[in-house]
């Protein structure tokens, strides 16, 4: 809880002003902290002066003229009255305006002695300004008890005391000294009022020289106890508003408190408007039979337009108003004023609240966590949502004021997210200004749908008036409607004619009008009434005030306008230019100032959030044409960043040079402190939000880059509350304003990891670090801290974690840049578009320029082939293969056709390209089934490409550049989700699809290699060995399995190759020996040893050349187990004259033919073989004995045996995500491993620790687990965006390298006792059970104990990559 003082007596020279405001003020001050306050709303401390007493400002006509009655008619005190006194009748009831004047108090006396007013009515001309607040904050609300009032009790004073000069600081005098008798009665009689309400702390003080005197023993108890008692009744009423607070929200879903307020927010901004709305009824029958033709068929959003100011907004509310009246129990009308809220004023904010709110009120499913935050997924799921409510036969009317709101705020996004065909039952009304059109003519091309709001009539603008005026409770003079008429005619316009109003309204009707002003248009009277404005309360103050609220990124809440202004020297300097500060240690604005300050502002400010305030649009354009020069602007950003940053809370003093003093004083401006965490759950939202953007205006970017940018604290709290696009938001504004290498890597950072945070941001620390370690030492500044604060990070975790030793996901600065996800619909207007399709029948188009997405084609089921305007060509897949083309502006079928191979692969011109295998077949023929040509390729090609002429054919699976002319590979492309299947190539930007990923990727080429990871290496490999310490990989390709490559990882470089006379099918290297294994399809091994190289050793076939199935090497690397196709031989490994050299087979063990053939093996430093099958069977086999024996059958394939390093146990997994821990002496299950849930699929390697304490497997759900050997559970899940094929022990952790390239080295901290509660799938949806066995010395047998289930938190994590939906099978460029 935040606690905000107003006390309008704290820093005011003189608290009573000539305007009677005050009051009025301080009663509005009390009601606006019971409105927002949810603790404690009033203190007090009531002592023994009563105060000032004004009289009331306005006097009801009836009431003055009984008290002027009273007074003698030519007494003197009837003529002050009528002097001063003047009749309002423009106000409904007819008011007197009042000055201060005694002879009322008499006349009031008089009338109540004669039984003519009750002594209620007469006490108001005696009450003082201390007795109003009292009612007000304390006596009108013991209900509510949230005030806090203590007394403070006198001794009994002599007359002696009475006339001592200290007297005056403790009583009411009169203006000549004397104790103030009548003030004394009413004070006690407030007393005795509040003693009756039983809410009462007396506190008893002894007088003094000083009167008060902390040195005394007596007065220094004395505020002791007062300050110990406000403090402990300020914590109960706080906790226990917070107990009732709590108390209500648990029984209300949290995530509807903030849509209530918007709702209502808006509810109430409408009203507004709809109270004094007159005319229009010609544009509103037009608008509604629009809606009643188009309700039963498919149409187009209808569009309001006209200039601005001209009553669009009043015009969409009152249609609102009047569509609820008519729309049944089944219909639904949602407003949304646009900008006048934080959650109006951004795309996805709109989107999110409006789905919300049409699912709740029609009982439609709610969108889930991470489609509300990725703004694809949440266009889609609004699109998607709109088709519902029509199927379900429901009505919603959907109306969008001001949408230039959303064009200013959300440039990248433009109006792509406005569906351009709404269904039936549905309406979408929108509105927007002339100056923005043109732009929504994609969305709206039918005449009949467009409608032009007019300027107002003569008769319109009167009848505008009277409605005004009314609801203000005012009414004008014939002579003062005729001058406001005059000034109207000359615009016509309804936002002229409210300013007018707005200032007309305080008139009386004794105000001449030869005396006003009145400007000839809506920018003139907001000139005039600013000029007002500095004239009333200073230009200083006025200018600097509206320039902070108008910088601010949201708003900004009256506390922190009042503590902005407390920092602002220049203000101070104006504010205290004649007299001293009340204390020369503690210096703020006062609060009075800026309530008066508002009262007059109240016609132009909007309540953006509550307690908060902004401008009117066109207020706020005359405020930064009038006052903000660049450096203002820039001064003013400072203030407001430094306020943001709490660089002057908790004591710091600011310095100021008064105009009344010659020396600096150094003052504390009692601003709160500004953390970033308030409490462990409860984060500050307004530094969130307001800190970046104020730093990087003011250029300040050394705090920026320190206290944001660089801070991994910042970061974590940032995405974690307001999601990662707040942060590439924040990001983008950096680099729009400076050109820095570390803000542009950042920023590329969260542009690649934001489709894994969009699903869970706690991942965001192993992020960061994976992707940006490589870069430390070229950036040492942001890029490094962040690092370095990183490894402080995983220091400090108290849950298991893996920690990242090298960059092993893609950095930034390199070739990727971007990932596109998701489904929208639009309207392409761009010339260059990227064209993909997947295989749920979606095409869909995105803008090159922005990366945005602009059309959605819906009604093929197949591969997507190519687009060449303005034909789009995909084809079914079936066989024979079927082949559609689509026009694309018109969406009209232009030829079905079928060709009879197995698949097609694309079109060029009239001829169509499909392949068989490694074939690339060629047809000439217009869909004839004739092959002409066929082109060997080296391995099936995936994606097919031409030149713009079409001279030029590329066709592969991998993504490599190559010079045309020199025909030298030029760059090659890594990519870390699946092997590309299609390339699309605008100008120096690829854009790259994969057969089994639902995202397309977007690839620079001109970027600095430098930044190039050396941690990846060549992708998509079928075999690989890995040496121990990670830093070589030997490797075989795809498609040409006849070369063995080694890669350095530390040098990022290909170093050498191998040649081999057949296809290799499985690889071993012995690492102590360093003796590289292969087997080969012919049954042949070739052994090479690394450290004699080129010398080659070969171990013959057996005489029926089976292929070589699998090889083990057991843990002394002294022997070698070899599996052919029907038998296991054993070899001997040992060296003759330091040269290594394999003899053998000196064992043989036949295969039974009824078992599926070897798919894993391990071999035991005792001889015994430990194998699995394709077919889920599990043997050992002991080569001493000769003697075989079957373990427990897997439901799948095994695809991993694992030994521990110390050859006591053994993982063994298969493909149905079970995987079973053994002990090998004597031979028992430890534990059953099962895991299922969202997509997991089962283990492909694994690794024990060096101390055999976990074990770390790779899957082909692309994630890395952590196993605790001793109990079998699961420790920790890590999503690594590509399978995982082979791991080592490296260290406190493990080296592996991924399908797709990643080379990954990390480490594992794991606490000696988690957390209670701690579930490693809480973000994920699965679950897992362990299945142990009761280990007993006296039990040689097994007994089986189950373990309850995991129930993880239901929120979906593991990337748009690992989704099963239809992937995107290719892409072209138009």
């Amino acid at each position: 809880y935040l606690v905000e003082e107003v006390d309008f007596r704290c820093g005011v020279h003189d608290i009573f002003t000539a305007d009677h405001l005050t009051t009025e003020l301080c009663i509005k001050e009390i009601e606006s902290c019971q409105r927002i306050s949810d603790g404690p709303t009033f203190i007090a401390l009531l002592g023994n002066q009563y105060g000032h007493r004004s009289i009331p400002r306005l006097i009801p006509e009836t009431e003055f003229e009984l008290l002027v009655s009273k007074l003698p008619k030519d007494s003197e005190s009837l003529k002050l009255l009528n002097q001063w006194f003047s009749k309002d009748s423009n106000s409904v009831p007819p008011t007197y305006i009042l000055q201060p004047i005694t002879a009322l108090r008499t006349a009031a006396q008089q009338a109540e002695r004669e039984g003519d007013i009750s002594v209620d009515e007469k006490h108001k001309f005696f009450k003082s300004v201390l007795e109003y607040e009292m009612e007000h904050g304390f006596l009108k609300t013991q209900k509510d008890a949230s005030a806090v009032l203590f007394f403070r009790e006198l001794p009994r004073l002599s007359k002696r005391d009475c006339k001592k000069n200290f007297a005056k600081f403790l009583l009411d005098v009169t203006a000549d000294g004397l104790l103030d008798t009548e003030a004394r009665e009413l004070l006690a009689d407030l007393k005795q009022r509040i003693y009756n309400s039983g809410r009462l702390q007396p506190l008893c003080m002894e007088l003094s020289k000083g009167a008060m005197d902390p040195s005394r023993k007596e007065h220094k108890g004395y505020l002791g106890k007062l300050c110990e008692q406000v403090t402990s009744q300020m914590k109960a009423l706080i906790s226990r508003n917070a107990l009732q607070t709590s108390g209500t929200c648990s029984t209300v879903d949290p995530g509807w408190s903030w849509l209530k307020q918007e709702i209502f927010h808006h509810a109430v901004l409408s009203e507004e408007k709809c109270s004094v709305f007159k005319g229009r009824d010609s544009i509103l029958g037009k608008i509604c039979i629009a809606m009643w033709e188009s309700t039963n068929a498919c149409h187009e959003p209808l569009l309001v337009h006209g200039p601005s100011g001209v009553g669009k907004t009043a015009l969409l509310c009152k249609l609102a108003q009047e569509m609820r009246g008519v729309v049944d129990h089944r219909g639904v009308v949602v407003l949304r004023l646009l900008g006048t809220s934080p959650l109006s004023s951004d795309v996805d904010s709109v989107l999110r609240g409006v789905c919300l709110q049409v699912c709740g009120a029609l009982g439609l499913q709610f969108p889930y966590p991470h489609i509300a935050n990725a703004h694809e997924e949440l266009v889609r799921f609004f699109h998607s949502m709109l088709e519902d409510v029509s199927k379900q036969g429901d009505t919603l009317l959907l109306i969008l004021d001001s949408l230039d709101q959303l064009l200013e705020a959300n440039k990248p996004h433009k109006l792509d997210w406005i569906p351009k065909v709404i269904p039936p039952n549905v309406q979408l009304v929108l509105s927007i200004s002339d100056d923005y059109v043109e732009k929504c003519k994609s969305l709206v091309s039918a005449e009949q749908n467009v409608f032009r709001v007019e300027l107002l009539t003569d008769g319109q603008g009167k009848d505008v008036i009277g409605a005004y005026m009314s609801a203000a409770g005012r009414k004008l003079t014939s002579e003062q409607v005729d001058t406001i008429l005059n000034r109207f005619q000359q615009s016509r316009s309804p936002l002229h004619m409210k300013l007018m109003l707005d200032t007309a309204k305080q008139w009386s009707s004794f105000t001449a009008t030869s005396n006003v002003r009145l400007g000839v248009s809506a920018q003139e009277v907001m000139t005039q009434f600013v000029e007002s404005l500095e004239e009333n309360h200073g230009k200083k103050l006025v200018s600097h005030a509206l320039c902070f609220i108008l910088l601010s990124r949201s708003g900004l809440s009256e506390a922190e306008l009042q503590d902005v202004l407390s920092l602002d020297n220049d203000v101070l300097a104006e504010m205290y230019k004649y007299w001293l500060p009340p204390s020369h240690t503690l210096l703020r604005f006062p609060r009075l100032h800026w309530s008066r300050l508002r009262h007059d502002l109240t016609a132009h400010l909007t309540e953006r959030w509550e307690g908060a305030f902004t401008f009117l649009r066109q207020f706020a354009e005359l405020v930064r044409k009038r006052y903000l020069s660049r450096d203002m602007k820039t001064d003013m950003h400072a203030i407001l960043a430094e306020y943001f940053l709490g660089q002057w809370s908790q004591g710091q003093l600011r310095p100021i040079l008064l105009p009344s003093l010659s020396a600096l004083l150094n003052a504390d401006r009692k601003v709160p402190p500004q953390p970033l965490w308030f409490t462990g759950e409860v984060a500050n939202m307004r530094k969130l939000h307001e800190l970046p953007y104020h730093l990087a205006h003011a250029g300040k970017w050394v705090e920026l880059r320190q206290s944001v940018l660089g801070s991994l604290d910042w970061l974590c709290c940032k995405t974690l509350r307001c999601g990662v696009s707040c942060v590439i938001q924040d990001l983008s504004l950096c680099t729009d304003l400076t050109d820095c290498p570390e803000i542009r890597m950042l920023k590329e950072t969260f542009l690649l990891l934001k489709p894994s945070l969009d699903f869970n941001p706690s991942l965001l620390v192993t992020e960061i670090f994976a992707r940006l370690q490589g870069l430390a030492d070229l950036y040492p500044s942001m890029i490094g801290q962040l690092c370095s604060q990183c490894v402080g990070w995983f220091g400090s975790c108290t849950d298991p974690v893996l920690v990242p030793k090298c960059s092993f996901f893609q950095a930034p600065g390199g070739p990727l840049k971007s990932t596109l996800t998701g489904f929208m619909k639009g309207d392409p207007k761009e010339l260059k578009l990227l064209v993909a399709g997947s295989e749920d029948g979606l095409i869909i188009a995105w803008n090159l320029n922005h990366l945005q997405t602009l059309h959605t084609l819906s009604g093929h089921t197949g591969r997507f082939l190519t687009m060449k305007k303005p034909r789009l060509i995909f084809s079914l897949p079936s066989f024979p293969v079927q082949v559609k083309a689509w026009h694309l502006d018109t969406a009209e079928p232009l030829y079905e056709l079928t060709a009879g191979v197995c698949s097609v692969l694309g079109v060029v011109g009239d001829a169509h390209f499909s392949f068989i295998g490694r074939f690339l077949c060629v047809c000439v023929q217009v869909w004839s089934h004739s092959i002409e040509s066929v082109v060997d390729l080296p391995s099936p090609a995936l994606f097919l490409r031409t030149s713009d002429d079409e001279k030029l054919l590329f066709a592969g699976a991998l993504t490599r550049v190559w010079s045309v002319t020199t025909g030298a590979l030029l760059d090659w492309i890594g990519v870390m989700d699946s092997a590309v299947s299609s390339l699309a190539v605008h100008q120096r930007t690829i854009i790259s699809a994969s057969v089994i990923a639902n995202q397309l990727k977007v690839w620079q080429l001109d970027y600095n290699t430098k930044h190039r990871s050396k941690s990846f290496i060549p992708a998509y490999y079928p075999l690989v060995a890995l040496s121990k310490d990670g830093d070589t990989v030997f490797y075989v390709k795809e498609g040409n399995k006849t070369q063995v490559f080694t890669w350095s990882c530390s040098e990022g470089l290909r170093s050498d190759s191998m040649d081999v006379s057949s296809d290799v099918c499985c690889m071993e290297l012995a690492q102590q020996k360093r003796l590289l294994f292969c087997g080969l399809r012919t049954g042949t091994i070739l052994i090479y040893p690394l450290d004699f190289a080129p010398e080659t050793l070969c171990l013959p076939p057996p005489e029926s050349l089976p292929m070589v199935r699998s090889m083990a090497i057991s843990p002394g690397e002294d022997r070698m187990a070899v599996a052919y196709e029907d038998s296991v031989c054993l070899f001997e490994i040992t060296s003759r004259d330091s040269f290594p050299c394999v003899d053998g087979p000196f064992e043989r063990y036949t295969l039974c033919l009824l078992h599926s053939p070897i798919s894993a093996m391990a071999l035991l430093s005792d001889c015994r073989l430990l194998y699995g099958t394709f077919g889920g069977e599990v043997v050992t086999y002991d080569f001493k004995s000769a003697t075989a024996a079957e373990l427990d059958h897997h439901g799948a394939a095994i695809t991993c045996i694992t030994m521990s390093n110390w050859d006591a146990q053994a993982l063994i997994g298969s493909q149905d995500c079970v995987q079973k821990l053994w002990n090998l002496s004597p031979v028992l299950l430890n534990h059953t491993m099962e895991y299922k849930g969202f997509y997991f699929e089962g283990v492909l390697c694994a690794v024990f620790s060096i101390n055999d304490k976990y074990v770390f497997t790779g899957s082909l759900d692309k994630t890395i687990k952590v196993w605790d050997v001793c109990s079998g559970c699961l420790l920790y899940v890590q999503f690594v965006y590509s399978p995982v094929i082979k791991m080592m022990p490296h260290k406190d952790g493990f080296v592996a390298v991924s399908q797709h390239g990643s080379f990954i080295k990390e480490g594992f901290r794991c606490p000696d006792t988690l957390k209670p509660g701690y579930n490693p799938l809480r973000i994920f949806r699965a679950q897992y059970r362990v299945t142990s066995r009761e280990k007993s010395l006296n039990a040689p047998h097994t007994v089986i104990n189950e373990l309850p289930d995991y129930n993880p938190a239901q929120f979906n994590f593991i990337g748009i990559g690992l989704m099963k939906s239809k992937p995107s099978n290719t892409c072209v460029l138009l």
